[in-house]
C-alpha cells in the first residue's frame, strides 16, 4: 500500500483564530459588565430584605460602572447620596445623621410627620423650624423638636400643652448587615463561568 499524504489549507482557520483573538477583549467586557449587572440587581434587591419598608431611594442605591475592550474592569458600587447613610450597614459603625443637628445624636419621630417609609420627609424639619410655632430645644429634659400650643388655645380650661414632634437621642451602632462585597463575589464565584460562556458565544455570533 503507497503512502496517504493529505493536505489541509488551514489559512482560512487560522484567520478565523486570528479574528477570535482579537475579540478576546469584547468578549471579556461583556461577561464582566453581564456579572457586574447581574450583582447590582441582586443588591439592590437584597435590600428589601435587610431593611423594612425601605424608600425606592434606597432599592436602587447600587450602579455600574461598565467595564470597556481596553479596560476590563467594572465597578459596582454605592450611588453616592445613598452611601452616605449605607456605608456604615458594610463597615459597621453608627449610624449616619448628617448635619441635621450638629450632636450626632438620632432625630426620631413621636407626634411628627412621617412618610409612607416611617420616615421624615427630606427637607420638612427645616420648614418647620421656620415657623414662628415650632423650635428645637429641651422642654422637661427631653430635647426635641417642639410645637408651642396655638395662642389662647384651652384644653378643658387649661392652657394647651406643647408638642413633642421629633426627639433626639443618642446614636448607636446599626444592628445589621449589608454583606454587600460578599454577595457580589458570591455572585461573581457562582455565574461567573456561564457569563464566560454566554460571552463567547454571543461573540462567535456577531463576529460572523
Amino acid at each position: 500500500m503507497g503512502d496517504l499524504s493529505i493536505q489541509l489549507d488551514t489559512s482560512r482557520i487560522q484567520r478565523d483564530l486570528s479574528d477570535m483573538q482579537k475579540q478576546i477583549p469584547y468578549a471579556t467586557s461583556v461577561a464582566v459588565n453581564s456579572l457586574a449587572f447581574d450583582a447590582m440587581r441582586e443588591e439592590n434587591s437584597a435590600m428589601s430584605e435587610i431593611f423594612d419598608n425601605p424608600r425606592p431611594f434606597t432599592t436602587r442605591a447600587t450602579q455600574v460602572d461598565k467595564a470597556t475592550k481596553l479596560d476590563p474592569t467594572a465597578v459596582v458600587s454605592l450611588r453616592d447620596q445613598q452611601a452616605k447613610y449605607l456605608t456604615p450597614y458594610e463597615t459597621g459603625g453608627d449610624h449616619w445623621v448628617g448635619a441635621r443637628d450638629g450632636t450626632g445624636d438620632l432625630l426620631v419621630p413621636v407626634d411628627g410627620r412621617t412618610d409612607a417609609y416611617g420616615q421624615i420627609p427630606r427637607g420638612l424639619i427645616k420648614r418647620l423650624l421656620a415657623r414662628p410655632d415650632v423650635f428645637a430645644g429641651t422642654v422637661r429634659g427631653i430635647r426635641g423638636i417642639w410645637q408651642r400650643p396655638t395662642r389662647g388655645s384651652r384644653r378643658n380650661g387649661a392652657p394647651g400643652k406643647m408638642k413633642l414632634l421629633y426627639m433626639f437621642r443618642p446614636n448607636k451602632a446599626v444592628d445589621k448587615h449589608l454583606n454587600f462585597e460578599q454577595r457580589a463575589t458570591e455572585l461573581v464565584q457562582r455565574e461567573g463561568p456561564k457569563a464566560i460562556e454566554a460571552a463567547i458565544l454571543k461573540t462567535i455570533r456577531t463576529a460572523r
